[in-house]
């Protein structure tokens, strides 16, 4: 098996697929300055492609300015404060969708939970978002849901 080792690797030439042998490559001794110019043109590239890349950025930002103060409604989406129920993590998910909370009012495609950040674990209150399938089921819940109460709270 022929071979040479390049920069503490072992490189096979009888490998037929490499393109790359004595043969096919031309060994020359760059100047000093042939090398500086090297890096020079690949840094100038680089630092193009960055700039290349911050024009990019900032027309994407400028193209989203007039977001900037509107509300995206989602009218089949549900937000809950305040929710304290007696249920382990672990079934909290199929609890929430389950008939005695916010299944009675619909089709939920989607439950995120999400825990206030005080320090008192054990009398901690939860924040609920419920994705449902129709804008009327959200609609029912809210007003089934607002100023009601659950393990002494009021739920909003």
């Amino acid at each position: 098996m022929a071979g040479r080792v390049q920069e503490d690797s072992f490189i096979d030439d009888s490998d037929e697929t490499w393109p790359y042998n004595d043969e096919t490559i031309e060994w020359k001794v760059v100047s000093p300055e042939e090398f500086k110019a090297d890096v020079q043109k690949q840094a100038r590239k680089k630092a193009e492609i960055r700039q290349k890349e911050a024009q990019k950025r900032e027309v994407e930002s400028q193209n989203r300015k007039h977001l900037a103060g509107l509300r995206v409604v989602q009218k089949n989406l549900v937000y809950v404060v305040g929710l304290n129920p007696r249920t382990q993590e672990e079934d909290l998910l199929h609890t929430l969708r389950g008939a005695q909370y916010f299944g009675q009012y619909g089709k939920i495609v989607k439950i995120v939970v999400s825990k206030a950040r005080d320090g008192n674990q054990a009398n901690q209150a939860l924040g609920v978002y419920v994705t449902f399938e129709r804008k009327e089921d959200a609609e029912k819940c809210i007003k089934a849901v607002d100023g009601s109460e659950n393990g002494g709270r009021v739920l909003r």
